[in-house]
């Protein structure tokens, strides 16, 4: 090689030392800047070159700046970030339900059975206080709004995941469009080559975002050899090159729910984790588990109270009532006909007393429920009641039972109900509704406390119903599973907080994961300011190394030619 080979060779080689310090001057740059990816200068060996019998090398050449990067690394922390994201919005539905039934409180629906159990004990003391009647009155209302409260919280989740899930949507076309953008300008600038990544810039915001969609749904990426990404999920595409897949939101107006679909094919896009399957999961799973748990306690608590309140007598008679529940099928057996509270085989006492003889009259109103042709249907009740002389009883268009007296001097009670009709039809009840959003005390009760049934042996006598009215939330019922109502209370409230806490655990043991494989991708990717001081000074070296080659030939190019 001569002279002026060397010297051109060492100002290739002044250019590349140049070019090092400048990729490692923007990496301690953006040491601290946010999905900077550490960059490296990427050299070889140059072609050698014949001279006479050898081959003498030609120093060195730049192939290109690269990212330092893990992929198997990412992909795993996509999976995590996707896991993460799920978990941690289970969690924080399952935290908003544990906070409204504020179990430690003293509004806490165990508080509220308490004291409307309380109320009927202090009734049983004092029968005739109106105050005290309209004190439980109170507390039974007191209880209907707890249950409603705690209800709304759960359906307020399910209502908001439509804003959520339309706010994933949207955010999954944002990125989308925008990953398929970088997707064309990567492939622009770096000509589809193999190894060069010039648009190291690009790459670094192309990875942001898609780590901003993993948290979304969960995706799977693969780069093509021209530098652009493919984004798949469920085994469809999000993303390929330069194009988006625009999803949309599909709003089930008879389910009042949304899911997110592709807007080409209308298939719904599917998610195994993620914010979106955590919203799905949160609305369906763990709102939707817990409202049908309140839902089965407020109608338990409807179905038992009622039980009880509805063969006992107040302070006055009734000379009107109106049944809540329907009889969807009038020629039905009962149990069959649409209502939804069990109905035995029994029957119960209907008992009139007139103001104007002084006279009283019982009557047996049989229930027969036992898979026979001759099973009591609404008909065949409504005709029982009828023929009563001094009442009237009907059907209305809506299928309610309502019985009437033929005069204001007539009153009737109830009494000794072992069939539980009364209470399925929602007749002489305490509540009225059939869920935990539809649970009241019944408004003739609230204005007029002397309907409360609190005696057994006939209207104003004794207190014997108050104290099994008072008893109510502890009784023992085969018709809760050999359970009380407390005690399915109890048993609701623990798996919520067994929920909370287990998946707490959980969502933490995916967080330390995702630390670690972050702590492994940053050791990889990472900007650490001793190793680039060191290639500093490696190339400082190396560029005073050659600049010192470049002098020495000159220094015998010179004196070649004053020989010449």
């Amino acid at each position: 090689m001569s002279l002026f080979g060397a010297v051109q060779q060492s100002a290739n080689s002044l250019r590349i030392a140049e070019l090092g310090l400048q990729v490692t001057g923007n990496n301690i740059a953006n040491a601290n800047t946010p999905g900077y990816i550490r960059q490296e200068l990427i050299q070889a060996t140059g072609v050698g070159v014949r001279i006479g019998e050898a081959i003498v090398g030609y120093g060195t050449r730049v192939v290109g700046v690269v990212q330092k990067l893990d992929e198997y690394v990412l992909q795993r922390m996509r999976t995590a970030n996707s896991n993460l994201a799920y978990n941690e919005q289970l969690e924080s539905t399952s935290g908003q339900l544990e906070t409204s039934i504020s179990e430690l409180g003293e509004n806490d629906l165990s508080s509220q059975m308490s004291r409307f159990s309380n109320s009927f004990h202090d009734l049983a003391n004092q029968p005739g206080n109106t105050s005290l009647k309209t004190l439980v009155i109170e507390r039974g209302r007191e209880l209907a709004s707890g249950l409603k409260s705690v209800a709304q919280a759960a359906v307020d989740i399910q209502k908001s995941s439509i804003s959520d899930i339309n706010a994933v949507s949207s955010d999954i076309n944002r990125l989308t469009n925008r990953l398929a953008a970088l997707n064309t300008r990567i492939v622009e600038m770096e000509g589809g080559g193999v190894v060069n990544s010039d648009a190291v810039g690009l790459r670094d915001e192309r990875l942001q975002l898609l780590d901003e969609l993993s948290s979304l749904v969960d995706i799977t990426v693969s780069e093509q050899v021209s530098g652009a990404v493919t984004v798949t999920v469920g085994g469809d595409y999000l993303v390929a090159d330069g194009i988006p897949r625009e999803v949309k939101t599909f709003l089930n107006s008879e389910e009042g729910s949304v899911e997110v679909r592709f807007a080409d094919t209308d298939s719904r896009v599917e998610v195994t984790s993620g914010k979106l399957k955590g919203f799905y999961e949160a609305r369906d799973g763990v709102a939707g588990s817990f409202l049908n748990d309140m839902n089965t306690l407020a109608s338990d608590i409807i179905m038992m109270v009622n039980r009880v309140h509805s063969q006992g007598q107040g302070s006055i008679g009734l000379n009107s009532v109106l049944g809540d529940f329907s009889i969807e099928n009038e020629f039905a057996p009962l149990e069959q006909s649409g209502l939804t509270a069990p109905i035995d085989n029994g029957s119960f006492v209907v008992t009139l007393s007139d103001a104007r003889t002084g006279l009283k009259s019982t009557h047996d109103i049989f229930v027969r429920q036992q898979g026979l042709g001759t099973d009591t249907t609404g008909v065949d009740l409504v005709k029982q009641l009828d023929d009563i002389p001094g009442i009237k009883a009907i059907l209305t268009n809506e299928g309610k039972v309502q019985i009437t007296s033929d005069s204001e001097a007539i009153k009737f009670s109830f009494s000794n109900d072992s069939s539980g009709a009364l209470a399925a039809m929602g007749i002489n009840t305490f509540f009225k509704g059939s869920d935990a959003l539809s649970i009241e005390v019944k408004p003739e009760l609230i204005s007029q406390p002397n309907l409360l049934n609190v005696s057994l042996k006939g209207v104003g006598v004794g207190a014997d119903n108050a104290l099994q009215l008072a008893d109510v939330f502890e009784s023992v019922s085969d018709l809760l599973g050999g359970r009380s109502l407390r005690q399915n209370y109890e048993s609701t409230i623990v798996a919520v907080t067994q929920d909370l806490n287990s998946q707490r655990g959980v969502t933490e043991g995916i967080r330390n994961y995702y630390n670690t494989l972050e702590a492994q991708h940053l050791g990889t990717s990472g900007v650490s300011l001793d190793e680039e001081a060191i290639k500093m000074l490696q190339y400082q070296r190396a560029f005073q190394a050659t600049s010192k080659l470049i002098s020495t030939a000159n220094e015998m190019l010179e004196t070649l030619v004053n020989m010449l």
